[in-house]
Parts: C-alpha cells; sequence; structure tokens
C-alpha cells in the first residue's frame, strides 16, 4: 500500500494505546486499520512496543507522517490574554512568562502555542506545555522500532480537528466535548466553532452528571444554557452502558456520541466512539486542521519540516537530468535523420542532374517545335493571303510588294483604278479596316508593249479576328 496517502496516529494513553492509520482517497479520509491495547498498572508503555512496532510492519508509512498523542496527564493546556505588543516576540514571551503558568523551571518546559484570536485589546492563545523529560521519554521508545513522529500533541486536539472536520463550519453556540477515560475525564468547551476551554478532571465514585455540570459552568456556560448545549461523549469510558445514566440530568438534555460520519471504515461498520481522538490524532498528514499543536523542540520541527528538502531537491534535479536527457535524446534523433536525409540526397543528386538536364533538353525541344510550327503557320497565312487577293483583284492589279506583320498587311502595286480596290478588299471575308498608306499617283506602265498609264497604290488591311 502507497504510504503518500497514509496517515499513522499513535495515541498513548496513561492505560491504552490506539492505533490508528488513515488514508486520503477520492472518496475522502479512510480508516484503513486501527488497533486498541489496554494494560493494568504493573504494566508501562515499554512492555507495548512489540504490539506497535507489529501494527507498523504492515503498512509502509512515510516517515513524516506518524504522528503522537502523548498522555493528557503529562501536558498543561492555558488559554492566556497577552497585549497585542507580545505578537512580535511572542514565543519569547511566553518563555520567559512560562513559570507563571505551569508548576516547573523554565529549562524544564517545552511548550507550543497558537493563535485564537486577535482584536482591539489584546491577543487570545491557547497554550500546551510539557516537560522536556517527557517528550524526550516518548521519543526515545518511538525511536527503539525505528520511529521518529512528525508531531507531538495530545488527543484532545486530535479529537477537536475530527469534530471540526465534520462541522464543516456549521458550528452551534455552545458545543462541549466529553472524553472519558476509566475514572478521569476532559472536557474541551467550544463555542461557536471556536476552542475556548478545556478541564482534565477525575471523576467522582458518585454523582458524576453533577460534577460535569460543575465543570461546564465553570468554563463559562452558564445553567440557564445547558439545555442549548449539545455534548458529545467519546474515549474507552463512553463505550459502557452506565454513562447514559449518570449523564441523565434535566440539564442535559443533547447528549449523543460525536459525528463520525466523514471517516469511511473497511466494511462500512460505525466508528467506534473510544478511538475518536486516536482517529484526530494522525488527521493533519492528511488535511488541513484547525488546530496545530506540536510539542517538539524547535531545533527537531524544523529537521523535521526540512526532511523533505533533500528529497525535493533530487527530485529536482531527477526531473532536470531526465529533461536534458530527453532533449539530448530528441536532438540525436532529429540529427541522425538529418544525416540519412543528407545521405540520400547525395545518393539521388546524380539522378536529378539528370532529370534537371533532361527537363531543360525538352524545354528547349518544345520551343524549337513553337517556333517551326509559328513560321509553319505564318507561311500558310501568307499563301492564303495571295490566293485571297489573286480570286478578288481585277487581272489589271499588279502587285510588287506585300508584307504580312501580324494581322497588319501592307500591299503595293499599279492598278487601272486604285479607288475601286477598296471596296472591293473590304467585301472580303478575310480582310477589315481596308485603307490608303499613301497617296495615290499616276505613273507610266513601263512594262514591255504597254504604254499605258497605271495608279499606284500603298494599301493598309487588316486581317479579321476570327481568322487567327
Amino acid at each position: 500500500m502507497a504510504g503518500n496517502n497514509l496517515s499513522l496516529g499513535i495515541d498513548l494513553g496513561k492505560n491504552h494505546l490506539v492505533l490508528c492509520l488513515l488514508q486520503k482517497t477520492w472518496r475522502g479520509i479512510r480508516l484503513v486499520d486501527y488497533q486498541v491495547k489496554t494494560w493494568a498498572e504493573d504494566f508501562s508503555v515499554e512492555d507495548q512496543l512489540p504490539f506497535l512496532s507489529n501494527f507498523v510492519a504492515q503498512y509502509a508509512v512515510a516517515k513524516d507522517k506518524v504522528f503522537l498523542a502523548i498522555p493528557r496527564e503529562k501536558t498543561v493546556i492555558r488559554f492566556l490574554r497577552l497585549p497585542l505588543a507580545a505578537q512580535e516576540n511572542l514565543r519569547q514571551v511566553l518563555e520567559y512568562e512560562a513559570p507563571k503558568y505551569v508548576p516547573w523551571e523554565v529549562e524544564e518546559i517545552c511548550f507550543d502555542y497558537q493563535m485564537l484570536h486577535r482584536d482591539g485589546q489584546g491577543l487570545s492563545l491557547v497554550v500546551l506545555f510539557s516537560k522536556k523529560r517527557e517528550v524526550a521519554h516518548y521519543l526515545a521508545l518511538l525511536e527503539k522500532i525505528g520511529l521518529k513522529p512528525h508531531a507531538i500533541q495530545i488527543s484532545s486536539v486530535g479529537a477537536l480537528n475530527l469534530f471540526l472536520y465534520h462541522a464543516g463550519g456549521n458550528y452551534k453556540n455552545n458545543t462541549v466535548l466529553l472524553d472519558l477515560q476509566g475514572s478521569m475525564a476532559e472536557i474541551n468547551f467550544l463555542k461557536e466553532g471556536q476552542w475556548q476551554e478545556n478541564f482534565l478532571f477525575t471523576l467522582p465514585a458518585e454523582k458524576k452528571g453533577e460534577k460535569i455540570i460543575q465543570i461546564c459552568q465553570m468554563g463559562g456556560v452558564p445553567e440557564t444554557e445547558l439545555g442549548q448545549t449539545e455534548f458529545y461523549v467519546y474515549g474507552t469510558g463512553a463505550e459502557t452502558k452506565s454513562v447514559s445514566s449518570w449523564l441523565d440530568h434535566p440539564s442535559l438534555k443533547y447528549v449523543t456520541p460525536p459525528p463520525r460520519h466523514k471517516i469511511k471504515t473497511r466494511r462500512g461498520e460505525s466508528l467506534p466512539p473510544g478511538i475518536y481522538g486516536g482517529v484526530g490524532v494522525p488527521l493533519p498528514g492528511l488535511i488541513k486542521t484547525n488546530y496545530k499543536l506540536n510539542l517538539l523542540a524547535e531545533e527537531k520541527k524544523k529537521k523535521t519540516r526540512q526532511m523533505g528538502k533533500p528529497l525535493f531537491i533530487s527530485l529536482v534535479f531527477l526531473t532536470i537530468l531526465l529533461t536534458l536527457s530527453w532533449i539530448w535524446g530528441s536532438y540525436r534523433k532529429i540529427q541522425d535523420e538529418l544525416q540519412f536525409l543528407r545521405a540520400e540526397v547525395n545518393r539521388k543528386k546524380p539522378e536529378v542532374t539528370a532529370v534537371e538536364n533532361l527537363k531543360k533538353e525538352r524545354e528547349k525541344i518544345v520551343k524549337d517545335i513553337a517556333e517551326f510550327e509559328k513560321l509553319s503557320s505564318l507561311e500558310a497565312r501568307k499563301i492564303d493571303i495571295l490566293k485571297e487577293l489573286t480570286q478578288i483583284l481585277p487581272p489589271t492589279v499588279w502587285i510588287w510588294n506585300l508584307k504580312a506583320a501580324g494581322r497588319e498587311i501592307e500591299i503595293s502595286g499599279f492598278a487601272d483604278s486604285a479607288s475601286d480596290l477598296i471596296p472591293l478588299l473590304d467585301r472580303s471575308p478575310l480582310f477589315e479596316k481596308v485603307e490608303f498608306l499613301a497617296p495615290v499617283t499616276k505613273e507610266r506602265d513601263r512594262r514591255l508593249g504597254s504604254d499605258k498609264e497605271k495608279e499606284r497604290f500603298k494599301i493598309r488591311l487588316y486581317l479579321e479576328k476570327k481568322r487567327l
């Protein structure tokens, strides 16, 4: 199973271990597998490492997708109000002020915070404190089986994120999340989807409902609003039948398990309320969650965040290398094809030269034939002209010069009456536009045996267009 869309949550309680493996699919978040292990007081978390190792060995989970929740008893939650001036160096301010909020020395403390609200009067934030040695202890345990968590939080933060994931922005005025773990109980108050307060307390042997109502009033929910407040109960203690009896109080009208329908299970079974907080622990590895509190030391958080940098650089380098390889391969392929084409051109060059020579020779022959046909046509046309002139002109007409250039014809000669020639030539179907080119002159006919005057003429005429 691919590990890039898997996220593992390890919820360590005082006497229980909840393992939840989530997967992000196109249909939403799916609970791939989960295991719950409880133990008696004389056992420790270290005794459960084989159980944890066997579960992890079944799945290829990415190292940056492991989330750890440590026991709530090992932490302290404070909701603080600070002046606006503290925002610029907020972490340094909290480090300096930490002994005011927890009974530990500064060098013992590790913490993380999240801004809840900012207005004109100041900053509202939630701070999660723990001891460095407690966090180091759990990190060392996980390192024994090769696990390095991406974040360390508490299961109540996971429950909040899971609840808000289901709410989808549809928030009620007052909401109470009640986590029952044996004799311990934890309450988280939300007002219009905003985290307001948190209480961890021991449940009394009797009058548990009254104790819960008392804590609610301490958290800012007056008794008059309890009837409109929704109570969502989860945890290993919520699976017992006695819960409904001691929560049967006139002021508590809406008591139900938290919504779980968005988490798909293997066979469609309902998500057990006992693992509700544990299911929310790995949720930040798959989606953007509302609350992100991480007790890892700053340098370890930076290291964790930077774990992906070498991989990212490697992927970028690999992408560039593959791109360059593809470009080089394409270039070599084009060069090979070009070389092949050049060789083909050189091989075909003599044939091309021979074809070009044949083409030139053909063009010369065609030109010679055209000239010959032109000459033949011209000679044939002159014969037709002479024949026509012989037929239409009187025998007394003597033509001593004839020129033909295109349609234009020029004839010179002698006739008894040159003016009679114009209508004769004009009536011919072969000629048109008949006219004298020069004035008619009279000359004596000097041919042998003749002493008669003749009129010398020079006439221009054109062949009919349809005759061409």
